[in-house]
């Protein structure tokens, strides 16, 4: 590690890490590093970062707790010019790659390729030889496959690219057309909006969908979309929620999910009768709303346990049960444990009932 990281202080690296005062106590369910190339696409970093934003928290308050960032680079306050001509400062030093879930590299002009330090070349395979996932955004496939990283694998490619890449990386197979492609550990994005796609895919998987369907709302990504847009039913893993009833009262059920909610209220607010909101869970989900309701606030419950000091009497009376013993036995049912069993095998300090 420490030859990885000779143009810096290894030392410093670790103090940055201590002190980096905008992760939140506990640890996020989804950690993303990302490294910048020369001249990258501004709208590729925003699509991906928004997203993450929104996931990360209930509301909109921009907190890093359910997702994290960190953009990296060889020195703190550097700067990084898009294609645009705006600058982005990175966030500090290169971190342990294993502190995160995925590395995302965004690519740049392709002529500016060349221009990127040695160091984030060298830090993007020790990345990958650790096991750690990455991620080419734009360009960012060329960069992953300029170090063979890509070698007899497929790689989702921009249309204005395609010539060019074929012709470089002739053992890859490139494909148009797709939002993404993960393969053999690697996901490739073509950029652009087709970048909203990858990002809420990844916390989809990491964070569940209704995280996902959380940041397609906030986002405002359009409802009816054609078949060269992000696909939001592939993007969430719900092949059939083409119905906008439905998907505003998911994102209800997020939005209020620490408040007494039931599902003649929801249906109030969709617009629709109760049966006929019953029937769209059932068909959707095979769950009825309350279930789906109660899934959900098990599910920031069992986040809770696992990323805050409160005790679990606090948490139960948070998420909008009646009790300590009523939490406790809904969630045994749905995880197997109970809230102290498993606050204990995340290491987390037990509090007293």
């Amino acid at each position: 590690m420490k030859e990885l990281y000779s143009e810096v202080s290894y030392e410093f690296i670790k103090e940055i890490d201590h002190l980096d005062e905008t992760s939140p106590q506990g640890q996020p369910e989804l950690r993303v590093g990302i490294l910048l190339w020369p001249e990258f696409p501004i709208l590729a970093l925003a699509s991906l970062v928004d997203s993450l934003r929104h996931a990360a928290d209930n509301g909109d308050d921009s907190q890093k707790k359910r997702c994290s960032w960190f953009i990296m680079g060889n020195k703190p306050k550097d700067e990084v010019i898009s294609s645009s001509g705006i600058s982005v400062n990175i966030d500090g030093y290169y971190k342990d790659p294993q502190q995160f879930d995925c590395i995302v590299v965004i690519g740049g002009l392709l002529r500016s390729l060349h221009k990127a330090s040695k160091q984030a070349r060298k830090y993007l395979i020790n990345a990958a030889e650790r096991g750690v996932n990455l991620i080419g955004i734009c360009t960012g496939s060329f960069v992953i496959a300029e170090e063979g990283l890509l070698s007899g694998n497929r790689a989702a490619v921009h249309p204005y690219h395609l010539q060019e890449f074929c012709r470089r990386f002739p053992d890859v197979k490139a494909v148009t057309g797709c939002d993404y492609i993960d393969s053999k550990g690697i996901m490739t994005c073509p950029g652009g909006i087709s970048t909203i796609a990858a990002a809420t895919e990844l916390i989809k998987r990491y964070c569940g969908p209704d995280r996902a369907t959380k940041a397609i709302h906030q986002i405002a990504v359009p409802n009816r979309l054609d078949n060269n847009a992000v696909s939001i039913t592939r993007a969430l893993g719900f092949t059939r929620v083409s119905d906008t009833r439905l998907r505003k009262a998911v994102f209800l059920v997020e939005e209020y999910l620490v408040k007494s909610i039931n599902t003649a209220w929801l249906a109030e607010q969709v617009n629709i009768s109760p049966r006929q909101l019953c029937r769209l869970f059932k068909t959707e989900f095979n769950q009825t709303p309350a279930d789906f309701i109660r899934h959900c606030r098990l599910k920031y419950g069992k986040w809770l346990l696992r990323n805050s000091s409160e005790s679990i009497t606090e948490i139960a009376l948070h998420i909008g049960f009646s009790d300590c013993a009523h939490f406790s036995r809904s969630f045994n049912k749905e995880y197997g444990c109970t809230p102290m069993e498993y606050r204990r095998t995340t290491n987390h300090s037990i509090e007293k009932y």
